[in-house]
């Protein structure tokens, strides 16, 4: 399993029995969840793209379709949540951290040592100049010996 798979967090569930094949699920769905395989005659789904919008649910004419919550999550712990694992994950894969933005109903991520990470999202152009500014520099391995201020233009 590599860093980028992160088990689906809705499974389709196709009833082929009642499914005809009209692929009215592939025309209405945003996200491409469904396709038609030509090889085999049937439909197919790809969950990993699924939100749960239960389009292709209520559009389907022989409800055949219904979609569920996965049960397969995480190993939760004490110190790690499923969501946490998965925001983890999801950041190791982009090499960046996920922005959160003003009225973010969640609590704000610690991670490693009470380190509080709260990316946000700023203006371009900035609304405030004097404050929006700045460069951040973390040293994972070791303190260095002397820390160096350099003052940009703005």
């Amino acid at each position: 399993m590599s860093v980028e798979f992160i088990y689906p967090e809705f499974e389709v569930i196709r009833n082929t029995d009642r499914c005809i094949a009209c692929r009215v699920c592939e025309r209405q769905c945003a996200n491409e969840v469904h396709s038609f395989n030509t090889e085999k005659g049937v439909m197919m789904a790809d969950e990993t793209k699924c939100v749960n919008c239960q389009r292709c649910v209520s559009l389907c004419p022989t409800r055949a379709l219904k979609i569920v919550k996965s049960d397969c999550v995480l190993r939760e712990n004490g110190n790690w949540q499923n969501d946490t694992i998965k925001e983890i994950y999801k950041q190791a894969n982009s090499g960046g951290v996920l922005l959160s933005s003003m009225g973010n109903p969640k609590p704000l991520p610690v991670y490693w040592d009470k380190i509080l990470i709260n990316a946000s999202q700023v203006t371009n152009p900035p609304i405030d100049p004097l404050r929006e500014p700045m460069e951040t520099r973390v040293f994972l391995v070791k303190n260095p010996k002397r820390l160096s201020v350099t003052k940009t233009g703005i």
